[in-house]
């Protein structure tokens, strides 16, 4: 959350929910004709607010939400975040503010808040939300530590999801399963994929599985290798409590002159700035699930080696490629080829490591710099760059020239 991410020390929030979210909306009553139920026969009854599970149901009462958080806006208690019928409110230090705690003054604390908007008496939930302002609060299933700017999983929810891969293994490692079973356990790490964001290259498979079904709930399949060994390592990664993920700002996009290409006849083509780098194709490198995509998300895994040996760290960078296929596999974290899935996920690890985030644009081959180097044209100008990394043991043997 980019409030956390920015949040000056003493940063502080609260959590409120509003009860009965959707029963709450009222019906406009030209639309009442369309929410009629019927009983007995001859017995019909309207309903004068929306049904939970109403497709507009969701949609009509996040926008009376929306106007809540604006009335708050304008009434000075900001920033507020909204998912459904949860709101997350923060507070921070001014020199001004009439409410101490823990030697910061705030403009409000819990009772203030709600006062500024008590004409509109929204049903908080009694039970649920927070009773005063914290630094460290849970929201949306994530627990949220402010002056550290961290991310987890609450406890009791890792030791929930890693009952639920662990149950999944011990009942259809050797067994078929049924599509329900596929998408809650892949929707439960899809979620956790928040926090452990190399888990996102651990997911295709579940993803690909599930689409085997093709929406049919009653065929059962016996879960491809491939699932089962991600599913371990999702059950070794949930066996670690604590795991936190840093949230920091991105800060301003740089670019470095970042370009990549590859063909398929001759190899791959770097430009960094006034230096460049070529990968000469070895013929052992085209095998089955191996094509110009990977190619071209091989060229971006390489670019980030050359970064982290010239010592690149904690930025934003601006990479340009002529293949949407890879610009969206990077942008989604994962690919259903195994291959390019392989070259994501240790892509991802350096980026990790040098906490760098990197957004990759489409450039006409035409306007790409490193078009002929990668077709064995050496850089116009400039210092050629070698490797000072070592290759992963999978591309070793890809390269003639390295």
């Amino acid at each position: 959350m980019l409030q956390i991410a920015l949040a000056p020390p003493g940063t502080q929030a609260c959590t409120l929910d509003i009860e009965k979210f959707h029963r709450t909306c009222p019906v406009l009553p030209s639309h009442k004709p369309w929410l009629v139920l019927q009983g007995q026969p001859g017995q019909f009854y309207v309903d004068h607010a929306h049904p939970f599970g109403a497709a507009c149901a969701s949609s009509n009462a996040g926008m009376i939400a929306n106007a809540v958080v604006d009335i708050w806006d304008a009434e000075g208690v900001h920033p507020v975040a909204k998912y459904e019928d949860d709101l997350k409110i923060f507070r921070v230090p001014t020199p001004t503010g009439l409410f101490t705690d823990g030697g910061y003054r705030y403009e409000y604390d819990r009772a203030e808040m709600l006062r500024r908007i008590s004409p509109l008496n929204v049903p908080w939930h009694d039970e649920k939300g927070d009773d005063s302002f914290t630094f460290t609060t849970t929201f949306i299933g994530f627990l949220w530590d402010i002056p550290n700017k961290l991310v987890s999983l609450p406890e009791p929810k890792r030791q929930k999801f890693h009952e639920r891969v662990r149950r999944f293994l011990a009942s259809f490692r050797n067994q078929p399963c049924k599509l329900l079973d596929v998408e809650k356990i892949h929707g439960s790490l899809c979620h956790v994929a928040f926090v452990h964001l190399d888990g996102r290259s651990h997911l295709p498979s579940l993803s690909n599985f599930a689409s085997s079904f093709h929406d049919d709930e009653y065929l059962t399949r016996r879960p491809p290798h491939s699932m089962i060994t991600d599913l371990f390592w999702w059950l070794q990664k949930l066996s670690q409590p604590h795991v936190t993920r840093p949230l920091r700002p991105r800060g301003p996009l740089r670019d470095l002159g970042l370009y990549v290409d590859a063909s398929t006849s001759w190899g791959i083509g770097i430009s960094i700035g006034d230096e460049w780098a070529a990968f000469r194709l070895s013929p052992s490198w085209k095998i089955q699930g191996r094509d110009i995509c990977w190619l071209e998300t091989i060229a971006v895994e390489l670019l980030v080696y050359f970064l982290e040996s010239k010592g690149i760290r904690d930025s934003y960078l601006l990479i340009h490629s002529d293949n949407q296929g890879t610009i969206g596999a990077l942008e989604k974290g994962r690919s259903g080829n195994i291959h390019i899935n392989l070259a994501i996920r240790r892509t991802h690890l350096a980026l990790m490591d040098r906490s760098i985030i990197i957004k990759t644009v489409y450039i006409e081959s035409h306007a790409n710099p490193a078009d002929p180097i990668s077709r064995g044209e050496p850089g116009l100008s400039g210092k050629q760059l070698f490797p000072t990394f070592e290759l992963p043991l999978e591309l070793r043997s890809c390269f003639l020239d390295v």
